[in-house]
């Protein structure tokens, strides 16, 4: 074999591998045509998850609690969020330099993860307090809420298949609450 079609033999290998790794990742993602038994753009929709909100049958201190679970920590949760951000600029403007700092990226990069370790274990601690409040139906149910509020943003249809337009006022109050808090969990 030429050294031309080993080349051009190689390049084929390497895109083939690119789109073999890639379609799993738009699957896991709710790529086009991916999603679990959802629209096809990945949504549910908007009847769906009125739905999956009624099944929860939340009462107004069901959603007490879940903001009390949320409130905890919110302070540490910001300023560790911030930090990473203000970490994340040093680290862009460091690369702008001509000749960047490796020590002084490397220690803004070590702070960094410090402070996402932060934000995870904060996360975790909010995921498991919630899931002990509501059990593990109703803790399944809000990750679908969680995961779908995320695809329809994404897919900037949040309001359409979040609205809670034929819900009577209760309803609506509750769901209202239950998106806020969707938001935080977000």
């Amino acid at each position: 074999m030429s050294i031309k079609r080993m080349r051009v033999f190689a390049a084929l290998c390497f895109w083939a591998v690119v789109v073999l790794v890639s379609v799993p990742t738009l699957s896991a993602q709710g790529g086009p045509g991916m999603g679990m038994g959802m629209g096809s753009q990945g949504i549910m929709g908007q009847a769906a998850v009125r739905e999956l909100f009624k099944s929860l049958n939340l009462t107004d201190e069901d959603l007490n609690k879940l903001d009390k679970i949320l409130e905890t920590d919110e302070i540490n949760l910001e300023k560790s969020q911030n930090e990473i951000t203000i970490l994340q600029t040093k680290v862009a403007n460091l690369l702008l330099d001509a000749a960047p700092d490796m020590g002084a990226i490397e220690s803004a990069i070590t702070a960094s993860l410090t402070y996402e370790k932060d934000v995870r274990m904060i996360q975790i601690k909010r995921q498991v307090a919630i899931r002990s409040v509501f059990g593990e139906d109703r803790w399944q149910s809000i990750l679908l809420l969680v995961r779908e509020a995320r695809m329809s943003e994404r897919a900037g249809k949040f309001a359409n298949s979040f609205s809670a337009k034929g819900l009577s006022t209760q309803e609506a109050n509750r769901y209202s609450r239950l998106l806020a808090a969707l938001r935080r969990i977000m």
